[in-house]
């Protein structure tokens, strides 16, 4: 595949992960989303504004009047001396991410992309129900049912696929790929404790990325933490290589 340039990436990222609040920012983009996960409650530093320090100011000040801290999303499509300016006004880096991309397969014939399947099979539908939401707020949800609601009104934001293994009122593993251009990427990644080490995250994406392929995705690209080397290593088996990383800065 060839090299695909950080900047893009980012916005990909973006599209598939929409916040409900944005507003542009001399190239950045401003995002809120009632304080429920990174992405969707940060500056998107990627570009260069006319003038860093009063970007970084005025985005402080954006977020202080929705009552939530100020976060960048800092990659190598961000302006150089940005995190020295970052660290200088108390921001410390966390939740460093790579992000990995890979050509999509060939159209597979047995996915079955469809509302409902049994157990060990994959399904794919193209909205997620509340046994996907259940799955997958069980595993990786952070709040109660206000922030889940919020979740729900991002996953709605743009068109995605959604899959599941086992029974479709409690999936015993789910995920999500969204479609942004002829591009697709993998979120929500998330087995429940008991049914891990089955395979079923391999057969999610899997299936995920024929079906993408299968409606004319060409490329794909997925987010995985830096230090989880056991789902690095399954992306790489299943073609994904490095592409580029960012990582969240937030004060104190």
């Amino acid at each position: 595949m060839d090299t695909v340039a950080p900047a893009l990436l980012d916005r990909l990222a973006d599209r598939g992960w929409p916040a409900l609040e944005r507003e542009p920012l001399d190239g950045w983009t401003l995002r809120a989303s009632g304080g429920v996960t990174n992405r969707a409650n940060s500056v998107l530093a990627s570009g260069e504004p006319r003038s860093l320090a009063p970007a970084v100011e005025a985005a402080e000040d954006w977020y202080a009047g929705r009552g939530l801290p100020c976060v960048f999303q800092v990659s190598p499509a961000s302006p150089e001396g940005l995190t020295t300016l970052l660290r200088s006004r108390g921001y410390r880096e966390h939740s460093e991410t790579a992000i990995l991309v890979a050509s999509a397969p060939a159209p597979a014939r047995d996915v079955e992309a469809s509302g409902g399947g049994a157990a060990g099979a994959v399904a794919i539908a193209e909205s997620p129900s509340d046994g996907w939401l259940d799955t997958w707020w069980s595993v990786d949800g952070r709040g109660g049912e206000p922030e889940r609601a919020i979740v729900e009104r991002i996953l709605a934001g743009g068109p995605a696929l959604y899959a599941w293994t086992g029974d479709a009122d409690a999936p015993d593993a789910v995920a999500r790929l969204a479609l942004v251009d002829d591009w697709g990427g993998l979120y929500a990644v998330a087995t429940r404790p008991e049914a891990r080490r089955r395979g079923h995250a391999r057969a999610l994406a899997a299936a995920l990325a024929a079906e993408a392929a299968a409606r004319g995705v060409e490329r794909l690209w997925l987010q995985v933490l830096a230090d989880n080397g056991p789902a690095s290593t399954l992306y790489e088996t299943l073609g994904f290589r490095p592409a580029s990383r960012y990582a969240y800065w937030r004060r104190g």
